[in-house]
């Protein structure tokens, strides 16, 4: 997807795939990715770490479905927004059941061993399950205004529910054993970078469309913020927090690539949240 013709989903992928060594890919790829992470010399235990990632995903998803609608109810990017849109929902779906069922394609081994993880899983699927209709009705008419805001009202307390339910699985598998916690801290600021990229795309997206308050400019304001603080903290580390910096010279280039494409997307954010009339 772009915003306003300028690429951004290689933006969303590169902030978590560096850091799993898995090379450049969108975010709808990143499932084709998870049986690669043992591969990464940064993550002790592949099964661990695909469980934070599944977790992570579900929370860029929570962003990502939203901005597809946004950008296919105003006919922008309508082929690859249509593509986006169609791929993200599948992969919520996958991720989500792998979670709680286990997959062993996805290099997550075995079933959720602790049942308050377990409820708030299927908690989670119960609150998606109208999205995911909605999602579809805007798949197949993307005039349809009620289907369109009920994902829209749906970003910020899916973006809770999946932040909560990455915690819980964070706080369980983060352990020597299974996942040393600085490997925690940098797979959590890169799913961090990635989910704003696409906050940033929703809010932006609803922005332009006239579809959003001050509140909505200011948030797009504050999330453009974060993710800059996060690709700051990626590049050069955090050493206070025990946020490593780039830890190889191919992850310092894909950041800096990163932060080349951002800043030509930054200067059109700007004109968007200022309220300029920006062309598509």
């Amino acid at each position: 997807m772009s915003y306003f013709g300028v690429p951004i989903l290689s933006v969303a992928s590169v902030a978590l795939s560096v850091f799993l060594q898995t090379g450049d890919a969108s975010a709808d790829q990143f499932l084709d990715h998870f049986v690669q992470v043992e591969q990464s010399n940064i993550i002790t235990d592949h099964g661990a770490a695909n469980r934070v990632v599944a977790a992570d995903l579900l929370r860029t998803l929570s962003q990502e479905i939203p901005a597809a609608v946004c950008y296919l109810s105003h006919d922008v990017d309508v082929e690859e927004a249509s593509d986006l849109l169609n791929a993200s929902v599948a992969h919520f779906d996958l991720a989500i059941v792998a979670l709680r069922d286990g997959n062993e394609n996805l290099g997550i081994i075995g079933a959720e061993r602790l049942p308050r993880v377990v409820r708030e899983i299927n908690e989670l699927v119960h609150v998606w399950e109208p999205i995911h209709e909605a999602a579809i009705s805007v798949l197949n008419d993307p005039r349809d205004l009620d289907a369109a805001m009920l994902v829209y009202a749906s970003a910020d307390p899916m973006l809770d529910a999946t932040y909560h339910l990455l915690v819980e699985i964070e706080a369980e598998y983060s352990n020597p054993v299974e996942l040393l916690q600085s490997d925690m801290l940098n797979l959590e600021v890169s799913g961090r970078m990635a989910m704003f990229t696409q906050r940033i795309a929703y809010e932006s997206c609803r922005t332009w469309a006239g579809e959003g308050n001050e509140e909505m400019v200011a948030d797009l304001r504050k999330t453009i913020g974060h993710f800059e603080a996060s690709m700051a903290g990626l590049t050069n580390g955090l050493p206070e927090l025990g946020l490593r910096p780039a830890p190889t010279p191919e992850i310092a280039a894909s950041l800096d690539d990163i932060a080349q494409v951002w800043s030509d997307i930054r200067r059109i954010l700007d004109a968007v949240s200022a309220g300029e009339t920006t062309n598509i």
